[in-house]
């Protein structure tokens, strides 16, 4: 009996230090997302892209784009899953694209589409 508590209670540590270990990791992902949120706020990312008459696009730019000029860019990496455009970009100008980097978190990539 008394090696059957003494097992109940090392379970319920085990389960303890994962439950810890845990809100730990997630407490560390979050403070990530934090950081990058931060970070984004000084980056521009440019994008060129061929225009016809008024700047208007030929095709558009996604959020693959974008999300492949952040990396090129500025080194920061956001999958494009992770990214809110409403619509695809199909004119130049400057555009504020949400990034949604988890943990309820949210930031802006500022994009800025030229022609080229």
């Amino acid at each position: 009996e008394k090696e059957a508590e003494a097992e109940l209670v090392r379970r319920q540590r085990d389960a303890d230090a994962k439950a810890y270990e845990a809100v730990k990791e997630a407490e560390a992902r979050k403070a990530e997302a934090e950081a990058l949120s931060r970070q984004l706020e000084g980056v521009m990312v440019k994008i060129a892209a061929k225009s016809g008459e008024g700047g208007r696009l030929f095709g558009a730019v996604t959020g693959k784009e974008v999300s492949e000029a952040l990396a090129a860019q500025h080194a920061i990496s956001i999958p494009k899953t992770k990214l809110v455009l409403d619509e695809p970009i199909k004119s130049c100008g400057s555009y504020q694209i949400k990034a949604k980097l988890g943990y309820e978190i949210s930031g802006t990539v500022n994009v800025l589409v030229v022609e080229g």
